[in-house]
């Protein structure tokens, strides 16, 4: 579901308005997104109420991630809104005129999968802001290296 909407709290808003920072602390170019889907009807219905959807892109191709825009869900077990909402996991997906690239999550083995992969670099990037964000949801992450 849109980042921009989940802000149901003082505590959501400020993880929310981190997310950004952390994913620009490390790609820099990017331009955030708080609402990468349309609020047509139809979309919201196959939208997951219990994520925080970010689309990160970039002015042009970037090589080393081999995007021009990543696809960040953030997921929990319940909507925001309640209180007993867990942190379940980030998936990460690369995007360009073509469709999806690449694909990326930590609820499984952290590995990433796709046709044109981000390079070594780019995907210990990614990683890192993972991790940072299982810290920033109060989940530790062991990490694969």
């Amino acid at each position: 579901m849109n980042a921009s909407t989940q802000a149901v709290s003082i505590s959501a808003m400020s993880k929310i308005s981190s997310i950004p920072v952390l994913f620009r602390s490390e790609f820099p170019a990017a331009i955030v997104d708080l609402s990468p889907w349309t609020m047509d009807e139809e979309t919201q219905q196959q939208t997951d109420p219990n994520s925080l959807d970010f689309a990160f892109s970039f002015s042009q191709w970037h090589p080393l991630l081999n995007c021009g825009c990543v696809l960040l869900q953030i997921y929990f077990t319940e909507p925001l809104s309640e209180r007993n909402t867990s942190f379940y996991g980030i998936e990460a997906s690369g995007y360009g005129f073509r469709g999806e690239y690449w694909q990326f999550s930590s609820t499984s083995n952290w590995q990433f999968n796709g046709k044109l992969l981000p390079s070594g670099t780019s995907q210990q990037q990614l990683m890192d802001i993972c991790y940072k964000l299982h810290a920033l949801f109060g989940q530790t992450a062991s990490l694969p290296y």
